[in-house]
């Protein structure tokens, strides 16, 4: 009986310790988690880095909330508890204040959080966006700056982890630790514990492009993980009219030689100082207007009635980053490798395509409703061009507001091919003269809000006049009847084409919820993030993004053809670079009823020719050379700092211990034959 009691003694103890420990090491337990929703990170070109970056382990820092710059020259000034990490609202984040911060050794890092009040402007990027590729003297100079809001914070090399923290809950808490430890008694902040915050944003990428991409060389480097990548995606491209033949019985596919084409582009990618991207203004107006445009067209002229031209749609990508994805497609043209790479200029199965062959070339750039105006920038005047331009004004729809400016060249993909073909007609067209209407380029903050979109998914709902959607669509229609007029010679007489409800989708698609109708329609729906706006970074060679493909296979769908039935043997019809046949909705109405899409749609590489050129000179600057550190985990959270008098008797505690324990051991181990007696050990027995 005492030996049941016994055992069930030790076994109640056993499930009071075992319950009383949750298994989290202590290490952990000491630290709150802050979902700090992004960071900046780090890229190089061929000279220099920028971008932000943490010490490995992490940046420490005691927190301070400001809300005015004089916050931040308090603790600079005044701090005697440092390095400190200034917990700022996004209105601080300009570029006085942070080349403050560079300057004192007081800061290891910065957190931005938004603020109610409204913001003046948020833009990162340079005042003369990819000044260094652009055509020369189209940007400050004649008093034009388009971008005279930017602070260049994007492309300077911040030395510290900065990351941004938009939920509300999350500065709630970090702002109640502040006020809970830190928010009194200044001068004594040395003598207590104090709230403080680990950024751990460690890059390992260092210097420039050329010396990370060969440190990520496996030959040459005894790690084999890599550093640094090249920047770097996909660019999309369709065609109005297919450019081959097909026989549906032979399965034989023949190139249409010697037409000539009208360019329709845009651009697909954006940028930021942290790791989100959204875009609405730019791309996003320009690129769903190119959407609509190819609709459209394709119901103007559903098929090639023995016209010579034909309509090029293409959206470039990475072009934020020194205009990578409209530098690859012209590396391509003039060494005949577009739109399919060839082994000896010319295709088995699409006609090659050069520059030559492009009588005009019209971008959608920044196209949100500004103050009115929709300006025609034409660098050259020449006679397609000129007679374009008229052709605008005569379809023009009657809520648009048409203007000229001759001369000036926006930031686009036109620099890259101007900058080849001096010759080439392009247009350019945008809400903008001489500057920016849009105060949030490249920015976290070029979002929904700032183009004024409302998402209208109810038949009864009162949709104003001037809407954006209303807005882009009468664009569309000026364009397209345009280019109707262009292709067939005749004027189109009939009215506009009613795309409100596409032209409503797709921006909700790119700006709310991946999770809507035309993803759905394409059979592309994301699996991530689903109800978070696409994320348009541009990203690294070999990760495509989510965005690029969602936005060609709805190109595909617009600009393709009904071949059939939808089963299995659509998608097992022979695929060339031709043609592509997916199963796909036949419209938003009816995500249910489905058929066999034939789509002359395809995607080419946007990689900077300079990744991919045998012994590429890096100092010639002929091409984009962004590249991306590579980095692990990216976290921030709070932890309650001991102080310094803590620290110090801990230290020294712990010093003592460890030199008293050497004291100890030296002593029962120089007395060992004192202190334990020997053991008698018997002799082992021997066989006599």
């Amino acid at each position: 009986m005492m030996i049941f009691a016994k055992n069930g003694l030790i076994l109640l103890i056993l499930k009071l310790v075992l319950n009383s420990c949750n298994g989290d090491r202590i290490k952990d337990r000491m630290y709150i988690d802050v979902k700090a929703s992004t960071s900046c990170f780090r890229r190089f070109n061929a000279t220099h880095q920028v971008g932000c970056s943490s010490q490995r382990g992490g940046a420490n820092g005691v927190i301070h909330f400001c809300t005015k710059e004089s916050d931040l020259h308090f603790i600079l000034k005044n701090g005697t508890a440092g390095p400190y990490v200034p917990i700022v609202p996004a209105s601080l984040l300009t570029e006085k204040s942070v080349k403050l911060l560079k300057l004192s050794p007081k800061v290891s890092g910065l957190v931005v959080y938004p603020n109610n009040e409204t913001l003046n402007s948020f833009t990162h990027d340079l005042k003369c966006p990819n000044e260094n590729f652009a055509v020369p003297n189209t940007c400050g100079k004649n008093e034009i700056t388009w971008n005279p809001r930017g602070t260049g914070l994007l492309f300077q090399d911040i030395g510290f982890p900065v990351f941004f923290i938009d939920l509300y809950e999350d500065v709630t808490s970090v702002k109640e630790c502040f006020q809970k430890f830190n928010n009194f008694s200044y001068d004594t902040q040395r003598d207590r514990a104090l709230c403080s915050i680990q950024l751990n944003s460690f890059m390992y990428g260092a210097k420039n492009t050329p010396t990370c991409i060969r440190r990520s060389n496996i030959a040459t480097n005894l790690n084999p993980m890599r550093v640094c990548d090249p920047l770097g995606s996909k660019n999309v491209w369709a065609s109005l009219f297919p450019l081959a033949t097909y026989n549906n019985e032979t399965e034989e596919v023949k190139p249409i030689l010697g037409q000539k084409y009208i360019v329709v582009a845009s651009r697909s990618d954006a940028a930021s100082l942290f790791d989100r991207t959204v875009g609405a203004e730019s791309p996003i107006t320009g690129l769903v207007t190119l959407l609509a445009v190819a609709k459209i067209l394709k119901q103007l002229l559903p098929q090639n009635k023995n016209y010579t031209t034909n309509v090029l749609f293409i959206l470039f990508n990475g072009e934020s980053f020194d205009y990578l994805g409209s530098q690859r497609i012209v590396y391509d043209m003039e060494r005949g490798n577009f739109p399919v790479e060839t082994e000896n200029g010319t295709s088995v199965f699409l006609p090659v395509i050069k520059a030559k062959d492009i009588t005009l070339f019209i971008e959608l750039s920044q196209l949100s409703r500004g103050d009115g105006h929709v300006f025609i920038h034409r660098y050259k005047l020449d006679r397609w061009n000129t007679r374009f331009t008229d052709l605008l004004k005569i379809n023009s729809h009657s809520s648009l507001t048409l203007a000229t400016s001759d001369g000036t060249l926006p930031p686009s993909s036109v620099h890259t091919f101007i900058r080849k073909y001096q010759n080439l007609s392009t247009l350019v067209l945008a809400n903008h003269e001489r500057e920016y209407s849009n105060r949030f380029y490249n920015s976290i903050f070029d979002n929904s809000t700032n183009i004024n979109f409302r998402y209208f998914n109810r038949s009864d709902e009162l949709v104003p006049i001037d809407s954006i959607q209303y807005h882009l669509v009468a664009i569309a229609n000026t364009i397209s009847k345009s280019i109707y007029q262009e292709v067939t010679g005749v004027r189109y007489e009939d009215g506009d084409v009613d795309l409100f409800e596409l032209v409503n989708e797709l921006l909700y698609c790119f700006l709310e919820d991946q999770n809507c109708k035309l993803h759905q329609v394409v059979g592309k729906i994301p699996q991530k993030q689903q109800d978070q706006p696409l994320n348009l970074y541009v990203g690294v060679d070999g990760n495509t993004n989510d965005a690029v493909t969602l936005i060609g296979f709805i190109l595909g769908w617009l600009t393709g053809d009904i071949v059939g039935e939808s089963n299995q043997n659509c998608t097992n019809i022979s695929k060339n670079y031709a043609f592509r046949f997916y199963n796909m909705s036949v419209d938003m109405a009816h995500l249910n009823v489905t058929k066999c899409f034939r789509m002359v749609m395809n995607f080419t590489d946007a990689v900077s020719p300079a990744f991919i050129i045998e012994g590429y000179d890096w100092s010639s600057n002929l091409y984009s050379s962004w590249s991306e550190s590579t980095w692990g985990d990216m976290n921030a959270r709070l932890f309650l700092k001991p102080s310094a008098a803590q620290e110090s008797m801990v230290m020294a505690v712990g010093s003592i211990s460890i030199i008293f324990s050497f004291l100890i051991v030296y002593f029962i181990k120089s007395r060992s034959d004192i202190l334990f007696c020997p053991t008698a050990t018997q002799p082992s027995p021997v066989d006599c």
